[in-house]
């Protein structure tokens, strides 16, 4: 009986085991000193992560436990928006340990790769925004192929905001050529292909659309003539605002540039009715696809709202100008 009690036992395992797969439980835990209660959100930009968490904070202490198949950067944001980042193995257990009134100052566990991101957190801690780039970019340099390479490319260049696409490029493709197997790097070149195709000094890439009135439009439309692409919707104000509020601008040099205004509604309704209302004239498009587009893939948007100035012979010359810098922007290159 007893031998038919253990081969069940060793069945059993092996049925859960298939069922979990390559998944192991990986465990973050930590203390912070000065904060008995509270909490703060723990998230991936990995698609195996899934989920936004909710971490607790009770006693000071707190514990969360996720399955992982494989390494990823995890990041933990906490209510006055600071944020700490954290590589998450799987089947191991990160601790955190640190005073809540001096969040810079954080340890994160103990195994090479978060010993060597914490290494990177101290020395960039005095330093002012601009010089942290820097020195985040020499890090990236002498540990291309380590996952704390990784967390610091996401924070202090693909989160930055003014990108530059060029330098992001390069230290992508080192960090490729030091780890060519990673998943998560091979994922990010993938995202980053638009960005990278379409930033400024590129050819603007291959497109077609249908706008509003129905006319079927491609790059054959803009030959010849400069081209203010502008990314807009009507979700938020702040999104429709650089459109509407540039309209006389663009209204006076309309024979001068061309205008492609992408909005990322999910139906046409409101998107109609302000370019009725505020007169936006040149080529209007709206896919009912909202950031599926695959106009937002062709031309790689970072962000809403945006624009892409491209210039007669097909070049993109500007990303996201601000908009009390456009008409000066315009000006520059002899559209006035």
């Amino acid at each position: 009986m007893k031998t038919k009690a253990c081969l069940y036992i060793v069945t059993a395992l092996l049925v859960l085991a298939s069922c979990l797969g390559d998944k192991q439980g990986f465990t973050l835990s930590g203390k912070f000193k000065g904060l008995d209660k509270g909490e703060f959100i723990c998230f991936s930009d990995a698609p195996e992560w899934g989920t936004l968490d909710t971490v607790r904070i009770e006693g000071g202490r707190f514990s969360l436990t996720h399955a992982l198949t494989d390494t990823i950067v995890l990041t933990l944001q906490y209510p006055n928006f600071m944020q700490t980042q954290v590589i998450a193995i799987p089947g191991r257990e990160v601790s955190i340990s640190g005073d809540a009134n001096n969040m810079l100052a954080i340890e994160v566990g103990r195994d090479e790769q978060n010993k060597l991101l914490n290494s990177f957190r101290k020395s960039v801690a005095a330093l002012k925004q601009g010089e942290r780039a820097d020195v985040a970019e020499q890090f990236i340099k002498d540990n291309p192929g380590s996952w704390a390479a990784i967390a610091v490319f996401q924070k202090y260049f693909l989160q930055a905001e003014n990108p530059d696409y060029a330098k992001m490029a390069k230290l992508l493709d080192e960090m490729v050529k030091n780890a060519p197997k990673r998943k998560a790097l091979l994922d990010m070149k993938a995202q980053m292909r638009p960005l990278l195709d379409a930033r400024v000094g590129k050819s603007l890439p291959k497109f077609k659309a249908t706008t509003l009135k129905g006319e079927v439009i491609s790059n054959k439309n803009f030959k010849g003539k400069p081209l203010l692409i502008t990314f807009w919707s009507t979700m938020a104000s702040e999104f429709s605002f650089p459109l509407t509020s540039q309209r006389q601008l663009m209204q006076r040099l309309s024979k001068k540039v061309a205008q492609l205004n992408i909005c990322l509604d999910v139906d046409t309704t409101a998107c109609r009715r302000i370019l009725r209302r505020d007169t936006i004239g040149g080529y209007n498009v709206c896919d009912l696809r909202s950031f599926d587009s695959p106009l937002v893939n062709a031309f790689g948007l970072a962000r809403l709202p945006a624009n892409i100035l491209v210039d007669s012979i097909g070049k993109i010359r500007e990303r996201d100008i601000p908009n009390d810098s456009l008409e000066a922007t315009l000006r520059k290159y002899g559209i006035e």
